[in-house]
């Protein structure tokens, strides 16, 4: 008996080794958003010449294998194989990752093209990629231009490399900083230039304390000549590079959807940028063709394997999040309806235990992930806010805290400019509303919302 149970347990244990990589793959595939979804479909669809994408979206792709099939070709027992010599060519399959990202052009990328297009010796050409290469992600440079030099011989070009390097789009590129940034977007044709360079030069912080007065005294102007000036500034970058940041993509794609059909709300996963999945015919055939060298087909047996394993997690993905997505939707009506001021209080566990997941499967359903309504497009994780109300009194009443947020949202707009609300002022709206709400909980839910105090907020 004890032997049949250590057989047991270990048959048990080695059953479960057996399925941890399948599980650890549905768990990271779960979690991905759809860009990184696609990006690692077109990766496995380049490594694993098994899959291939469904006919049904595949840019014509050629009917060979399932001709090839019957012919039933002779394998010599010395032949090697190689995943080279598959029938079935990869680069006619399209390529998703460069739908989605070939409108990303990097700021590099951007100022090496403009250089390219340029008539200049080598040396100066050199100094000048050399300085593209040294921009952050502002579009600043880096280094000093002592530093620079210390690259180059004593007689290069560095300070007409600087002088190309700033000439390039967008304007603004190159300089030292911000500051710098600024004022080289100032037109000398500006019959404000002066005034303008010297805003930029000496009173940026105290614009950005909203010390109005204070600065139209120090440069000679009314608070409305100076409300014009700062108009004009507006329309200046600081941070020139900063439209060409790739970190994120450059455009939300909703994962769910949400629309009124028949008076009814039905959510959709919109799977469409995900292109479905096959397996090939051929290699299927292939791998149980008995003719076929027994390395073949333990090769293909393996990577047949690791396709059906991928297809399947990508179909779990959608099953769970479409779960998920409407158990969380199910419970947010009330905001599909009137918009964030309505958004119900609701917790990961509350929706895991309708679900009857881990409350970890709803936190990677939820990651990343986007949904389209209304009232625009929101982070699917932005429906939950812990699941508790604040606000109430005895643990009665109460509003979620997205709802309380867009309160305040609502009632700074739509302030007075010159008098605005101080957060004492905002809780005692709140107060007058039933919602009992700390001046510290009014003052951190403004930062959230991006909101300044109230005398940063002052119009003069």
């Amino acid at each position: 008996m004890p032997m049949e149970l250590g057989v047991s347990l270990t048959q048990h244990q080695q059953q479960r080794l057996l399925l941890l990589p399948r599980m650890l793959q549905a768990i990271e595939i779960l979690q991905l958003s759809s860009r990184d979804l696609v990006a690692l479909i077109d990766k496995e669809l380049s490594e694993n010449e098994t899959l291939e994408v469904a006919a049904s979206t595949a840019e014509s792709a050629p009917s060979e294998p399932a001709a090839a099939v019957t012919e039933e070709p002779a394998w010599e027992d010395g032949e090697e194989w190689s995943p080279s010599a598959r029938p079935i060519s990869h680069d006619t399959r399209p390529d998703f990752v460069g739908q989605l990202s070939e409108h990303n052009v990097s700021l590099h990328a951007f100022l090496l093209t403009q250089l390219s297009l340029l008539e200049l010796d080598d040396g100066l050409r050199q100094i000048v990629s050399f300085l593209i290469g040294s921009l952050d992600g502002n579009g600043h440079l880096m280094l000093e231009p002592d530093e620079i030099a210390a690259f180059f011989a004593q007689d290069a070009p560095v300070p007409e490399a600087l002088a190309v390097l700033c000439s390039l789009e967008p304007c603004g590129v190159g300089q030292a900083g911000p500051r710098e940034s600024m004022l080289a977007q100032i037109d000398v044709r500006d019959p404000d230039h002066d005034w303008l360079v010297e805003i930029v030069g000496h009173h940026l912080a105290d614009l950005a304390a909203n010390r109005l007065p204070k600065v139209s005294q120090a440069i000679g102007v009314s608070v409305d000549e100076l409300k014009l000036l700062i108009a004009k500034l507006k329309g200046i970058e600081p941070c020139p590079g900063r439209a060409f940041a790739t970190d994120e993509p450059s455009r939300v794609q909703p994962d769910v959807v949400v629309r009124r059909e028949d008076g009814e709300w039905q959510i959709y996963v919109d799977d469409a940028r995900v292109p479905p999945l096959a397996i090939s015919e051929f290699y299927e055939a292939l791998a149980a063709d008995k003719g076929a060298p027994r390395r073949v087909r333990s090769y293909l047996r393996e990577k047949l394997g690791s396709a059906r394993e991928l297809m399947e997690a990508i179909e779990q993905r959608r099953a769970t999040l479409g779960r998920v997505a409407r158990a969380t939707i199910e419970r947010q009506l009330a905001f599909l309806e009137k918009g964030p001021v309505a958004m119900a209080p609701l917790g990961m566990q509350e929706v895991a235990d309708v679900v009857g997941v881990h409350l970890s499967t709803v936190s990677r359903a939820t990651s990343d992930k986007f949904v389209q309504t209304d009232f625009g497009v929101f982070a699917l994780r932005d429906l939950f806010d812990g699941g508790k109300a604040i606000g109430g009194s005895d643990g009665q009443g109460g509003e979620s805290r997205a709802a309380v947020r867009d309160r305040i949202r609502r009632m700074v707009d739509g302030e007075d400019k010159v008098t605005p609300l101080s957060d004492e002022e905002i809780v005692r709206l709140l107060a007058q509303d039933g919602l009992d709400i700390a001046r510290r909980t009014v003052a951190k839910y403004r930062k959230e919302l991006g909101l300044a105090s109230s005398w940063r907020r002052r119009e003069h």
